[in-house]
């Protein structure tokens, strides 16, 4: 006759045992001498560029800002536009090329889909409100950050293993 107590019992061994083999395994891990690197080495000339491209969408905006009407116009501005666009694609690509990026592929992606995307409602609008140079301004200002944060983080691995 079968009770709840014996089809628990087991269950419970299966489980004691796989706690066991996980915890050994999981002990013995720190000890072995190969290391697991799942992001690609710290790039110092990409976060060079990433903060110097940061400081021009910054002086872009602020530019912008500063200006009248006319200087705020989508043709005064297109050459900005491209010139920016263009380094976006850039640090885009030499992201692609290094083996697990996809953090840092997805963020570029997503920085330069925005990019598009506000550069074409200017395009269409001809003009930007202070309001709107303001949030656009902030919203980069976040994205280069979460670049800078996704390198920094590969220092600091790459760091870790020395």
């Amino acid at each position: 006759m079968y009770t709840s107590e014996n089809t628990d019992q087991p269950r419970r061994l299966r489980f004691r045992a796989v706690l066991f083999f996980t915890l050994c395994f999981l002990s013995i891990l720190p000890m072995s001498s190969c290391r697991v690197q799942l992001l690609p080495s710290h790039d110092a000339a990409l976060q060079e560029e990433i903060t110097s491209l940061a400081k021009t969408v910054d002086k872009f905006y602020l530019h912008m800002m500063e200006s009248d009407s006319a200087g705020r116009s989508f043709t005064s501005n297109v050459g900005d536009y491209i010139d920016i666009e263009a380094e976006l694609r850039s640090i885009l690509n030499k992201n692609r090329i290094k083996p697990l990026n996809q953090n840092a592929i997805r963020i570029n992606e997503i920085t330069l889909e925005t990019w598009i995307k506000e550069k074409e409602k200017h395009r269409a609008a001809n003009t930007l409100s202070k309001g709107i140079i303001k949030l656009n301004a902030m919203t980069f200002r976040d994205f280069f950050y979460a670049m800078l944060v996704a390198e920094q983080a590969k220092k600091i691995i790459d760091n870790a293993g020395n």
